[in-house]
């Protein structure tokens, strides 16, 4: 059984389970996790959870966690994840939809970005620690120029904003990244567009009309994550990042008869399961074939939305386990029509049980 435990041991136990978990020879097989309508829905673990993280312990077989959610560090994510599913989860195993987004900091380590997403200076702080050194926020904007978004109120904090956050402000922006879900559409989306039309990214100025319709956008422009929608609580999906991808780029083109431009991260994107395929070879090695080779790695992908899990895991190459407990709503045994995965299941220890059997099927040959 894996152990239930207090939050303040959480980190410590994740360390000594896994020294525990790699003493046992490791399964030549890894399972990547989704977690929104995979494990867990909203603040609760779905009831099956525990017992599929248990059926990988016996079996020791490596796991990981490959989210399109975000919004906080990896560490303070695996903290959420552990409290909601009474686990310890190892923060270096889990991967939010901006941790690949790392990849930015060279090219804009000391230029001004505008970070978008999150509540308050959450996503500000996420990109700070990643080692953007330059960050500005829609919020910070706003709470100096209210009249950006008049129909907005500005964010109540319970702690009044350090003044030392709108040094930037007056700064060209360099680059626009989404790292999360906007708290504020309107506010949001309105200054995304400022930076898109701007002279050379200075907020409160606007291209020609002739350049405005002729030329490319202003600055370059980043999303962590292309959902649509995804699952929590609520019985039917509900807007994720995607769809606010899907509203700027429709006014962009409205405003200036030009198609936006961007780099998506997340989920079914080829960087992001690149970077969890490094994380597999860090926590799981895989050895070496008689001709010196490494030995192939098989990934089984267990995730609740065909067009990011399923897709993406498709197009890599891994097998892709569908679970009708999140965005896919199944009748009968039915697959996905366009992103067709592996295997469908009803929940996630019945992913698992698929999974130990099919690798249990392949000793007998």
């Amino acid at each position: 059984m894996i152990p239930r435990m207090p939050a303040r041991s959480f980190r410590a136990t994740a360390l000594l389970l896994r020294g525990l978990h790699t003493q046992a020879k490791v399964a030549p097989y890894n399972v990547v996790f989704d977690i929104d309508g995979v494990l867990i829905k909203g603040h609760h673990a779905i009831p099956q959870t525990r017992k599929a993280l248990q059926l990988l312990w016996e079996n020791n077989v490596p796991y990981i966690f490959l989210t399109n959610g975000g919004g906080v560090l990896e560490s303070e994510k695996a903290e959420q994840l552990s409290k909601k599913l009474g686990v310890p989860v190892n923060p270096d195993h889990l991967i939010v939809s901006h941790s690949p987004m790392r990849a930015l900091v060279p090219e804009y380590k000391n230029k001004n970005v505008m970070v978008v997403g999150g509540e308050q200076s959450s996503c500000k702080h996420v990109a700070e620690t990643y080692g953007f050194k330059q960050v500005v926020t829609p919020e910070e904007v706003h709470a100096v120029h209210p009249s950006v978004c008049p129909i907005s109120s500005c964010e109540m904090r319970p702690v009044p904003m350090d003044k030392r956050n709108l040094r930037n402000i007056g700064k060209p922006v360099h680059a626009v990244m989404v790292f999360h879900d906007s708290v504020d559409w309107g506010r949001d989306l309105q200054l995304c567009l400022d930076a898109l039309v701007s002279k050379d990214g200075a907020l409160g100025t606007i291209k020609e009309s002739e350049e405005l319709h002729t030329t490319k956008q202003s600055v370059p422009l980043y999303f962590s994550n292309p959902d649509v929608v995804w699952s929590n609580e609520y019985p039917v999906p509900r807007f994720g990042q995607g769809t606010f991808k899907l509203c700027l780029e429709n006014i962009y083109k409205n405003l200036t008869g030009q198609e936006l431009e961007y780099t998506t991260f997340g989920k079914p994107m080829e960087a992001t399961y690149k970077y969890a395929e490094s994380l597999l070879e860090q926590i799981a090695p895989m050895p070496t074939s008689s001709d010196g080779q490494p030995v192939k790695r098989t990934v089984y992908a267990v995730g609740d939305n065909p067009y990011a899990d399923i897709a993406g895991a498709n197009a890599y190459g891994w097998k892709s386990v569908l679970v009708k407990t999140g965005v896919f709503r199944a009748k009968g045994d039915e697959n996905h029509h366009l992103h067709p995965a592996t295997a469908v299941v009803d929940h996630v220890e019945d992913a698992v049980r698929w999974i130990i059997a099919q690798e249990n099927l392949k000793k007998l040959h």
